[in-house]
């Protein structure tokens, strides 16, 4: 048996939950919780493991069983040591890979002719591959083909522990590292790095962080004929400035669509550039103008997330519509497209070769005209990268929730603060009047937990919902104070619970709980966030929500990122040891 299946055994032979064991072990429920799942397993030797032999031993002899100690956890520790068979390594490492690279599966079964929900079982340990060396051979030539650039070069031979310099020693340095046991070694925290940026940032900050003048319009653009070519990388630079610029003055407030899968690393490198690029786009969304941006994510997975990070700022206005591009691979040509109303900018180079490459300023009409049905083409073959709900669009994201709820799924929701569905009545009425609401206020949040309470109704018929919630002391509310969890419905203010509140609604969720089969309350050792609300219907999309002001909803699609905020956990500090052993 594996270890979630020794776990369940002892759970059901004890008759207890998973909230007793973490109450006579000292281990979190939320950790518990991924165990019994199989979503997260201990390491062999680590503090956790010998937690729950003496909790398991311990709720055992309260019953008058004869359950040791020592037999617990040689049991558990040998449910979760890996096997010295190097392919059973293989899942792992793939695993790994995948994540590292943002390896496309749907392209690395085209080109393996490996049927892709074979290679998700993989990847998610359900199965282990029927020859491993035919696939393995497979991922080492679509890396060495497809995965070469100089980042993913830099990144395989940090993992491969030597140089990797050309096609040939990357395939052999990775096909021995695919082999290798990497159960030790530290994931990568990039996703937690990204919501805690969400939670962390402040529009009204940034805002202010701006220098006084930085946001004045320009006066003029520089006369030139109906097209300027651009060479050398100074001058692209210099390019992509004189597009803003000509955008900003002209009379048009029509979208501004860009695409790019030209390299990042050598212009971002320049980082008076990029503060005068990311001043340039603010300043054209003050004037009212939406971007409509295609994303390259056809990159590692870290590099694909920080480079996210940069549009946070701008992702917060409600202006910017972001799309991606999915399977797609080019290893050769690179291309940009911005296009506007009167102005557009083109691009080109070879991969590896940016700085010989040359940028087109395009005043004409009709080139501008050509290049605008071209970036509209662009958009209508993109995916939304994530659909992005503002103030401006409450209607359609009470619509997204009420369409939500229909569908079947397995949801987990990580939170900080109690679920709005599970407050009574009369402590709603409480805390509204004691913040004093007015009466047209106090009527549209009760219509909105009402809708809350049925939505949540309709999930639990056909679904499951775990909720991830910490339990404060008081001590703690004192130093974070709490508030009504009220963003869904875009309410501008706060309704600050009192302690004495706060813990009423706590006993409400657990009574919920209880008196619900599908619902699933769980402890978290910690506040994971503080701004931040996060839902995950799995395998179909993450709602993240942003509680301080502007309240804003992102629900993403796209599957790696997805996949990184899906196996998110919120640690305990053992559970951070764990994984640092």
């Amino acid at each position: 048996m594996n270890f979630a299946e020794i776990l369940e055994h002892y759970l059901a032979m004890l008759g207890c939950t998973s909230q007793m064991l973490s109450e006579a072990s000292g281990v979190s429920p939320a950790t518990i919780s991924r165990y019994s799942s199989g979503s997260n397993t201990p390491k062999p030797g680590s503090r956790n493991l010998e937690k729950l032999a003496a909790g398991i031993a311990g709720l055992a002899k309260e019953k008058g069983l004869d359950v040791t100690e020592e037999n617990v956890l040689r049991q558990l520790t040998e449910s979760c040591t890996p096997q010295s068979d190097p392919d059973s390594f293989f899942a792992d490492s793939f695993n790994i890979l995948v994540s590292k690279l943002n390896i496309s599966l749907t392209e690395l079964s085209k080109f393996s002719n490996y049927h892709i929900s074979y290679l998700y079982r993989i990847r998610s340990g359900e199965r282990r591959p029927r020859k491993t060396d035919d696939l393995r051979d497979s991922l080492c030539r679509y890396i060495a083909r497809y995965h070469n650039s100089d980042t993913e070069k830099t990144i395989l031979s940090r993992l491969a522990g030597k140089e990797i310099t050309d096609d040939r020693t990357l395939y052999d340095a990775l096909s021995e590292w695919l082999l290798a046991d990497h159960s030790g070694e530290t994931r990568s925290d990039t996703a937690e790095h990204f919501l805690s940026y969400l939670d962390d940032f402040d529009l009204e900050q940034y805002i202010c962080a701006i220098p006084v003048g930085a946001t004045e319009m320009p006066r003029q653009l520089p006369q030139m004929p109906g097209a300027k070519r651009y060479y050398g990388l100074e001058s692209f630079k210099q390019a992509e400035l004189d597009f803003i610029t000509s955008v900003l003055l002209s009379d048009s407030t029509q979208p501004v669509m860009m695409c790019s899968d030209m390299p990042m690393g050598d212009m971002a490198a320049d980082l008076d550039f990029g503060r005068r690029w990311m001043t340039g786009l603010a300043l054209l969304m003050k004037k009212g103008i939406r971007l409509r941006v295609i994303h390259d994510l056809d990159r590692p997975f870290e590099e694909m997330m920080y480079g996210l990070e940069s549009w946070v700022p701008l992702y917060m206005t409600g202006q910017v519509s972001p799309y991606y591009f999915k399977s797609v691979r080019n290893g050769i040509y690179r291309h940009l497209l911005y296009s506007a109303e009167h102005s557009a900018l083109r691009g080109e180079c070879l991969t590896g070769f940016h700085e010989d490459g040359c940028y087109d300023l395009e005043l004409d009409q009709r080139s501008v005209v050509y290049c605008r049905k071209r970036a509209k083409e662009l958009i209508g073959k993109a995916s939304p990268l994530m659909d992005i709900y503002g103030e401006d669009s409450i209607a359609a994201f009470r619509n997204f929730e009420d369409r939500e709820s229909e569908h079947t799924g397995q949801r987990r929701r990580i939170l900080s603060a109690p679920p709005i569905c599970t407050l009574s009545d009369e402590l709603l009425q409480s805390i509204m009047e004691r913040c004093g609401v007015p009466e047209v206020g106090q009527m549209q949040i009760r219509q909105y937990v009402n809708r809350q309470r049925i939505n949540t109704g309709k999930i639990l018929q056909h679904s499951r919902i775990t909720d991830e919630l910490p339990e404060l002391s008081e001590e703690e509310f004192e130093s974070y104070p709490i508030s009504l969890s009220l963003a869904g419905m875009f309410y501008p203010g706060e309704l600050r619970y009192t302690f004495g509140e706060y813990r009423e609604h706590l006993r409400l969720t657990h009574e919920y709980e209880k008196n619900h089969e599908g619902y699933t309350l769980v402890r978290s050792p910690r506040a994971a966030f503080r701004n931040i609300q996060i839902r995950i219907l799995l395998n179909s999309y993450v709602l993240i929500t942003k509680n301080k002001h502007p309240i804003i909803q992102f629900v993403i699609r796209h599957r790696s990122l997805c996949d990184a905020i899906e196996n998110f956990e919120v640690t305990t500090p053992d559970a951070e040891n764990e994984k640092n052993p």
